[in-house]
């Protein structure tokens, strides 16, 4: 249970029982949650789904909806039809019409003010009925099936009579004086020819209107507080079993998420293999090696043996991992290589028929892979669904904000539903990154079967554009989430830090992700290749996107750089190499000789089977490119496979010293010519000169 209670999910809990408390103990103040309405000069910028009195345009008048208690209200033609499966409907709908000389923004914050105005007096008449001593007490109600919201309730004994009339000339809608319940008359809602109008009735029929919802909503008020007397914990039980039910969901999904994630990295891993059997260790990999990597990571379903593994104790050790015994098919295809190797037409289709297979293996891995993360987003999605659903139940269990819980379930289900679909694009993209990637290493790999750097720049060019789809659809989906949560994105936008920030960051980003693409457009590196990038930064492509590139040195160091600051690129191992060999043999050594020496020690490893597959052209003797005194320069290079130079150059000096010795032949030794002047003079007086 310890590592199900991570930072997220102890993060959900308090948020759950943070809003649990703050609306058990909430004041009695209905209508609207203090803070969630928004001044009218933002209303041109935001408009909040939360801010329920927000004023907005209703044919030629200006609107603004009202929502005293609850949504539980009728409808016009019928009074005893609760809306509790209905969208959210407001009690009230008050309206102005906008003067030749004010501006939007002042008719909406005057109609904004009007129906603040009629929610303040419903509270207030609420707060003096509940406060008053002399109300006798209501009959406790044993039965739990009455307080259901879906019940239908009579009026609550305490419900004050709610009348029309006429004051100043104008309808209104009041509470007349009610000493039993503590009530002095007052109005509530003035009902204007704008309001008639705007509803689409006549005045004396949306005053009866209002006046039945008014009196519905407190009565249904009375009976929420009736509620909270009778059954005090009610509410708190019902929101801990709510609690209860969302974390064991919530434990459940995270098992199946463990479960992805430990299939994700298992795939991520062998992925890695199938490249790291690609990629030649320039040090110390020879082709036998290589291609045992290779057969092992075909057959195999684990991993190969020799890997490190991290162990529970945080040390890094490597563990042995039994390899399962070659398939029947591969050890036919083994057998029927062997002759084959002896023609090199039938070894080139050999050669070819393995990279595609291995080019097969690698792309299900991938769509393995990209099934695994599909799963993994959405198990996340539907645990914040699961989250939203329990948090709207905890709001509508409790009245006073029930009014906010339809509208925090449909916001919650089409951001939901927006990620979703989301996700699907995302991942349709991968899909169809790795299926023209891998046609395109097929093609190309026909044109040279000896070659596996097209698998390489699928390998990275796979990563770089689903990373960049991702980005992308990540990116869209928050504009689109700010977009239906009803924020202006231009305003946040243009707030001024985070327009210099966006703008200081969006620069530097866009150098990079714009010299990546050339980097990968122009095929300059890929992952695998050694590499020089001068200012010392050089070694081995280990990662690459768009915005960096990473290099793993011969200390093992990994060395980042922004794409923007890669200039010029000296790629040691792009398509082919070549080992420069020079030696210098002594002056009066027989220089023909020692080059037909050097010929036969090249031709003799190029006839062995672990070397000659190396050699991509017969060693080239360039002849004599300087004499000195330090003796002759012979000039030699032999074209290789990639990466495989300094092997070749590493065995192939040691033989050709091996060959020199024995063929009694010296390398060059500096001659130097020294002079000495005796101090003895003969007759003459003339010192002695002596070589």
């Amino acid at each position: 249970m310890k590592k199900f209670f991570n930072p997220t999910t102890k993060f959900i809990v308090l948020a759950i029982l943070s809003l649990t408390l703050t609306l058990s103990w909430i004041p009695n103040s209905f209508g609207q949650i203090p803070g969630v309405s928004i001044p009218i000069k933002n209303r041109q910028t935001q408009s909040l789904p939360w801010a329920l009195n927000q004023a907005y345009p209703c044919g030629k008048f200006w609107c603004s909806d009202i929502y005293i208690y609850d949504f539980d209200i009728t409808t016009k033609t019928s009074v005893h039809t609760p809306h509790y499966l209905s969208r959210l409907t407001p009690e009230l709908t008050v309206t102005a019409l906008q003067e030749p000389n004010q501006s939007k923004a002042e008719v909406g914050e005057k109609v904004e003010q009007r129906a603040e105005l009629v929610q303040r007096v419903f509270q207030q008449i609420f707060a003096d009925i509940v406060s008053w001593k002399t109300i006798p007490e209501v009959p406790p109600i044993p039965e739990w099936q009455f307080w259901l919201p879906i019940t239908v309730k009579p009026l609550h004994p305490w419900t004050p009579k709610i009348e029309v009339g006429i004051k100043n000339q104008q309808t209104v809608v009041y509470v007349p004086a009610q000493p039993e319940l503590g009530l002095a008359s007052q109005t509530i809602v003035t009902v204007t020819d704008f309001d008639a109008k705007a509803n689409g009735t006549t005045k004396e029929e949306l005053a009866e209107a209002w006046q039945t919802r008014i009196r519905l909503s407190l009565s249904n008020a009375l009976w929420g507080h009736e509620l909270n007397i009778q059954h005090p914990n009610w509410r708190w039980k019902i929101s801990g079993a709510i609690m209860g039910v969302t974390l064991g969901l919530m434990w459940l999904i995270h098992l199946i998420r463990s479960f992805l994630r430990k299939w994700n990295h298992q795939l991520r891993r062998r992925l890695e293999e199938f490249t790291n059997a690609l990629v030649v260790d320039p040090e110390a990999t020879s082709s036998e090696n290589m291609e045992k990597n290779v057969s092992e990571i075909l057959d195999s379903s684990e991993p190969i043996e020799g890997k490190i593994s991290e162990p529970n104790n945080g040390s890094v050790e490597p563990v042995k991992t039994k390899v399962p015994s070659p398939s029947l098919s591969t050890k036919l295809f083994n057998l029927l290589q062997k002759p084959a190797g002896k023609n090199k037409s039938m070894a080139s289709k050999f050669n070819l028929s393995e990279a595609k297979r291995f080019l097969q293996h690698q792309t299900l891995i991938k769509q393995k892979r990209n099934f695994c993360q599909l799963f993994l987003r959405l198990m996340l999605i539907l645990e914040m669904l699961i989250l939203a659903l329990s948090l709207s139940i905890i709001v509508f269990v409790f009245r006073q904000t029930r009014f906010l819980s339809v509208c925090l379930l449909e916001e919650t289900v089409i951001l939901i539903l927006l990620w979703t679909g989301l996700s699907f694009v995302d991942k349709l993209g991968d899909f169809a990154v790795d299926y023209c990637l891998n046609s395109w290493a097929t093609e190309a790999q026909l044109a040279n079967p000896a070659s596996n750097r097209y698998t390489l720049r699928a390998n990275t060019y796979s990563t770089v554009l689903k990373r960049g789809t991702t980005v992308f659809t990540t990116t869209l989906g928050i504009y689109l989430s700010i977009w239906l949560l009803g924020f202006n994105p231009t305003v946040l936008a243009g707030a001024g830090l985070i327009a210099v920030a966006v703008a200081f960051l969006s620069r530097s980003l866009l150098e990079d992700a714009i010299n990546g693409i050339m980097i990968l457009c122009t095929d300059r590196y890929a992952l695998g290749d050694v590499v020089d990038l001068g200012r010392g930064m050089a070694g081995a492509v280990e990662e690459m996107n768009l915005f960096i590139t990473c290099l793993r040195n011969l200390d093992g160091q990994l060395i980042s750089i922004p794409n923007r600051k890669i200039e010029f690129v000296i790629n040691n191992t792009k398509n082919w190499s070549r080992v420069n060999f020079t030696i210098r043999i002594a002056g009066n050594e027989d220089i023909n000789k020692a080059i037909e020496v050097m010929t036969q020690v090249a031709a003799k490893m190029q006839s062995e089977p672990e070397w000659g597959e190396k050699f991509l052209e017969p060693a080239e003797i360039l002849g004599v490119d300087e004499v000195s005194n330090e003796g002759i320069l012979v000039h030699l290079l032999i074209k290789t496979q990639p990466s495989q130079q300094w092997s070749m150059g590493r065995e192939f000096r040691l033989r050709v010293k091996q060959a020199l010795d024995e063929a009694g032949i010296s390398v060059g030794i500096p001659h130097h010519k020294i002079s000495v002047i005796h101090s003895q003079q003969d007759n003459s007086n003339q010192p002695f000169l002596t070589n």
